[in-house]
């Protein structure tokens, strides 16, 4: 109840009551004592825990310096910053596909719909041999049809993190069309379903929403 009177005091422009209801809320959040944290997880665990988080699937694609197109899925996309305009993204340190992303290398970013699923499959797949599918995905960088959004960027840049490299890419431009966003959210893939609108935060006015 408290989350809809919020979201009307904010749309009311009545920033009093958005305010203090938020403020009511966030005790909501405050640490109790009925959590027992296991220090003790193995990679498994962690990865069962990361799965919770909710995310949308992203198809990776550029060419690497031989040429050879490369493409790979990911859930890691992030939304970084909106001057510059910015994204990051994690690939494995053992890819095969490493090479095609150094510093200032080419790259698209496909944010894929809810009916590919398949896609996503396909290219969550290990190796080079992705782009025997369809001849025409054979592009600079390989173009994906069907795509809820595009975003051409460059390789910004490059920072390890663990086993996997933190790439960070600076969009050049952008495009999207309507349609439902894929989801994936504990080893499975599904659809969106909205329950209540955000309020729409203006630049600057909340610390971690982008």
């Amino acid at each position: 109840m408290a989350g809809a009177e919020a979201l009307r005091a904010y749309h009311t422009h009545d920033h009093g009551s958005y305010e203090r209801i938020a403020a009511g809320e966030a005790q909501l959040g405050r640490v109790g004592g009925g959590w027992k944290m296991d220090a003790d997880f193995d990679a498994r665990e962690l990865r069962n825990v990361f799965g919770l988080f909710a995310t949308g699937v992203a198809v990776i694609t550029a060419v690497d310096p031989r040429g050879a197109p490369v493409g790979l899925t990911v859930n890691s996309l992030t939304s970084v910053s909106l001057d510059p305009p910015l994204l990051l993204w994690c690939l494995s340190a053992k890819s095969v596909g490493a090479g095609a992303f150094a510093h200032g290398a080419p790259f698209l970013v496909h944010i894929l719909a809810h009916d590919q699923t398949a896609l996503a499959l396909h290219f969550a797949r290990s190796g080079r041999e992705k782009f025997e599918v369809d001849p025409s995905w054979l592009r600079d960088p390989p173009r994906l049809e069907g795509a809820l959004a595009r975003m051409a960027c460059k390789v910004d840049a490059l920072h390890v993190g663990g086993d996997h490299v933190i790439i960070v890419g600076r969009i050049a431009a952008v495009e999207r069309s309507g349609g439902e966003a894929l989801v994936f959210h504990a080893g499975r893939f599904g659809d969106f379903q909205a329950r209540t609108q955000a309020p729409d935060f203006l630049p600057g006015s909340s610390d971690g929403w982008l």
